[in-house]
């Protein structure tokens, strides 16, 4: 009912509640008034009849102000000029209260406690009524006595404070029911957004689980496939020495990759049970290490793998499992992507509060477009020099392990002229890693 009222007036759900009350109020009290002037035109009652219908026409104006150009607090100043003026120059020309003018009162009276938007303007509207009430009843009005006066003075005035009192209970049940409501919505925003959350979370567990079983299903059986096939054809015999040795050495290629796929699978796994141990780590003798594990597969290749850190030069807080995997991934990477007779130099800066480790190489690079989507989880992961295939855990695990220890790793790359990963660890002992 309420909504078509509105919709009638040509109110939409933009206005403000107080706004909408007025609007509706205002107009209402204009056709209130445009009736009560009728007997006065009848009358012949002259000015008075002028006054009360330019008071109809300001009460209109009110209406415009909010409706067309929404100036509401204008509108609210316009009716307390108008509602005060007006009763006062009528007044005396309708036979006092024989007259109108209490009708228009009472009107605007309820005009001023619609439109207040506070508490304190509620008040500041039945002080103004009682006061303007208490001008015309003592001021102006001819009483026979003074307890008749009285008598009319209280009666507007009872009437006042029981409407005063009734529009503020009902306002603080519609404020209550407001907040009720806002903060249901905040809770339903809040439980719409969780469930998108979650809904994306399960999302990225089932991308992640069907990657899992493409990695077992595939790149994890293709190279023991391989490896069967060869030992069976050495199992036969008969196989001339050089064959043997290229046999030889494609095992020894299969078992490093299948070694190094289960490496990350198995970190990939581990880092979801926060596992992680954070100590001083010789990143020095940890580097040379994995450099001493990687060189033959680089010599394969006719890669130089240069490990440009001497040992004891330095350690640094952070997990030894995750750097070594960080290491020996960021190595693993360059050799695969650097052609024969390459190059691929590890290096490491000490900073004053960090730790710069590169890994540079002049292999094929990348474009910028390649470079941007390097470290996503659905990146197209290429083939290398000599067609070797990888399944993009690598480098998803370096970032989430740099994560964990505060670090970040940046890419510099040009397409045909190699790239460099550079590792950047803080380095004071008293960074706190979320464990």
């Amino acid at each position: 009912m309420e909504q078509r009222i509105w919709k009638r007036l040509g109110i939409s759900q933009s206005f403000s509640i107080e706004e909408r009350l007025f609007l509706s109020t205002t107009i209402l009290s204009a056709s209130f008034i445009a009736l009560l002037s009728l007997p006065v035109f009848l009358m012949n009652s002259g000015m008075s009849a002028f006054y009360i219908l330019l008071l109809g026409i300001s009460l209109i104006i009110c209406y415009l102000l909010v409706r067309v150009w929404r100036l509401f607090l204008l509108a609210r100043i316009l009716l307390l000029l108008v509602s005060t003026v007006f009763p006062i120059l009528i007044f005396p020309l309708t036979g006092f209260f024989k007259g109108p003018v209490v009708y228009g009162l009472v009107l605007y009276f309820n005009l001023t406690i619609v439109a207040a938007s506070g508490q304190n303007e509620r008040r500041l509207s039945l002080f103004h009524i009682l006061a303007l009430t208490a001008y015309l009843v003592f001021g102006l009005s001819p009483m026979p006595s003074l307890q008749t006066a009285a008598i009319h003075y209280l009666t507007i005035c009872s009437f006042a404070i029981i409407f005063y009192l009734g529009t503020g209970y009902l306002k603080m049940i519609y404020d209550r029911s407001s907040q009720k409501a806002e903060k249901l919505n905040k809770e339903l925003l809040s439980l719409k957004s969780s469930m998108e959350k979650q809904i994306l979370e399960t999302k990225e567990l089932n991308a992640q689980k069907d990657r899992l079983f493409s990695i077992i299903g595939h790149d994890l059986r293709s190279p023991l496939s391989g490896i069967e096939g060869f030992l069976n054809v050495l199992d036969h015999g008969g196989v001339p020495d050089n064959e043997r040795k290229i046999m030889q050495n494609e095992l020894l290629r299969l078992t490093r990759g299948s070694r190094q796929l289960l490496d990350n699978l198995l970190q990939w796994a581990k880092r979801g049970t926060k596992a992680y141990e954070v100590s001083k780590v010789d990143y020095p003798k940890l580097i040379q290490q994995v450099g001493v594990q990687l060189r033959p597969l680089a010599e394969a290749k006719g890669i130089k793998l240069q490990v440009l850190i001497d040992e004891g030069e330095g350690s640094v807080m952070g997990d030894a499992d995750m750097l070594e995997m960080i290491i020996r991934n960021l190595i693993a990477n360059a050799i695969k992507f650097t052609p024969v007779g390459g190059w691929i130099k590890v290096r490491a800066y000490e900073l004053a509060s960090e730790l710069r480790l590169e890994v540079e190489d002049n292999g094929i690079g990348m474009t910028e477009q390649q470079r941007e989507k390097l470290f996503s989880p659905h990146r197209e992961v290429g083939l290398g020099t000599n067609r070797e295939k990888g399944v993009g855990l690598g480098l998803m695990l370096c970032t989430e392990f740099l994560t964990y220890m505060n670090g970040k790793i940046e890419v510099r790359s040009v397409k045909d002229k190699g790239s460099c990963f550079t590792v950047h660890l803080p380095r004071p002992s008293r960074n706190r890693y979320p464990l």
